[in-house]
């Protein structure tokens, strides 16, 4: 029988980057996914903003006028077409608890140190996989095309924790970046975040699992499914794929969405709720007109970026289930989009579009820990709108704990009666 080795389960982002974590400190590692190659899931075709300067919880005493109004059609950004869905009420129950100012504070605090801890984390894995160009490192903005929304975010701001955080009105805005000009007719404002970044999602997890697979420490097993698992008192002993077991040594789950089905038969299931967004990719036809920063449009709700030639916009938090369908409707919007702000610089015609499920805990932050009754069983998933945000943060984190030392960071995950949280 095959040594044990420890298990990711999952090869999105999130996986690939925690078998690059486990990898780094000496460990065997074997990574299994049910697709036939990594990222193509949640992190398939996402903004690929790291939106540090994003990394707030939704929850919040905001949030349940929005809800509200998206119950009645009348919230532009999220969408609720399966109201009746017994996971989705139990979600948005949990939900409303995190809503209070006291637990947006806390929650909001995990994120932000969860993200800053990853950004600073991900230039040097980078550098040792020769990955570097594929990230751009200049910042990120946010942008407001309503005058009292971007007054109220402005005043917001002390309470965000991090001051490098920079005020521009219009025309700072238009003189720190002219490419903006495509979408200033009615800016007000916005905001630098001088710790965002941007590039490919998908191209990174890509080739980060290509690097590591061409060493003696660590295997991807792909077009590979799950069906069970034995257990040896409070041990994982193997994983099942088909009629073989696989022994294991620990065992992390870095499976978003799918966690809560995965672990039904281990005795507990993780308020993960599939919020599903779309994406829309736009081949460049002027390289000059696309903007320097990737920017967040806080009145429209659309995240834009560009990389590798292409431009991408993505839009929408709509609680679907797993329903994974392209309306026209959706795809519509996010092209008005494009041939409003874009025309001329992309080809309109060559469209791809494409929608995901963002795996949203209630609170905002991801589940990070070791599960309870269990010596070998870890968590990493949970992440929301931020798994390329934090990546490198929560594999480094499960990688230390896994491996017996002591974690950098504590109190960034969500809680759980489950859980034995970092």
């Amino acid at each position: 029988m095959t040594a044990p080795r420890t298990i990711v389960i999952g090869a999105g982002i999130v996986g690939v980057m925690t078998a690059q974590a486990l990898a780094a400190r000496g460990e065997k590692v074997l990574v299994i996914d049910r697709a036939a190659r990594p990222a193509e899931l949640c992190s398939h075709a996402n903004a690929g903003i790291l939106a540090v300067g994003h990394a707030s919880a939704w929850a919040g005493p905001g949030a349940v006028a929005s809800i509200l109004r998206a119950l009645v059609g009348r919230e532009p950004g999220v969408r609720i077409t399966r109201l009746f869905d017994p996971r989705l009420i139990a979600w948005g129950l949990m939900f409303l608890r995190n809503c209070p100012a006291g637990a947006h504070r806390r929650n909001t605090a995990k994120l932000q140190r969860l993200s800053t801890y990853s950004r600073k984390l991900l230039p040097d894995i980078a550098a040792q996989l020769n990955l570097s160009g594929q990230v751009r490192l200049d910042g990120g903005l946010y942008l407001f095309h309503d005058q009292a929304q971007f007054r109220s975010h402005a005043a917001s701001l002390g309470g965000h924790g991090d001051t490098d955080i920079e005020v521009l009105d219009r025309e700072a805005l238009l003189a720190r970046d002219p490419a903006l000009a495509s979408v200033s007719e009615t800016l007000a404002g916005g905001f630098l975040s001088p710790a965002d970044a941007v590039g490919d999602c998908r191209q990174f997890a890509c080739d980060v699992a290509a690097r590591l697979a061409t060493g003696p420490d660590v295997e991807f097993r792909f077009e590979a499914e799950v069906t069970g698992f034995t257990r040896d008192g409070r041990r994982v002993s193997g994983v099942r794929i088909g009629d073989e077991t696989v022994p294991v040594g620990q065992l992390i789950l870095a499976t978003g969405a799918e966690t809560a089905a995965l672990t039904r038969p281990l005795g507990f299931r993780p308020l993960i709720y599939p919020v599903k967004g779309y994406s829309g990719t736009w081949p460049i036809l002027k390289p000059e007109a696309m903007p320097k920063y990737p920017f967040v449009d806080e009145t429209a709700l659309m995240a834009v970026a560009h990389y590798g030639g292409r431009l991408r916009v993505t839009a929408l938090a709509e609680f679907a289930g797993f329903d994974r369908s392209l309306p026209a409707q959706r795809t519509n919007m996010l092209q008005d989009y494009v041939q409003r702000a874009f025309a001329g610089a992309v080809d309109l015609e060559k469209a791809e579009f494409w929608t995901g499920l963002r795996p949203s805990t209630a609170s905002g932050a991801p589940f990070l820990g070791r599960v309870r009754g269990f010596d070998n069983l870890w968590i990493n998933a949970g992440h929301g709108s931020l798994g390329w945000t934090t990546s490198a943060g929560s594999a480094a984190l499960i990688a230390q704990m896994a491996t017996g030392q002591t974690p950098e960071l504590t109190s960034v995950s969500s809680r759980a009666r489950w859980l034995i949280p970092i």
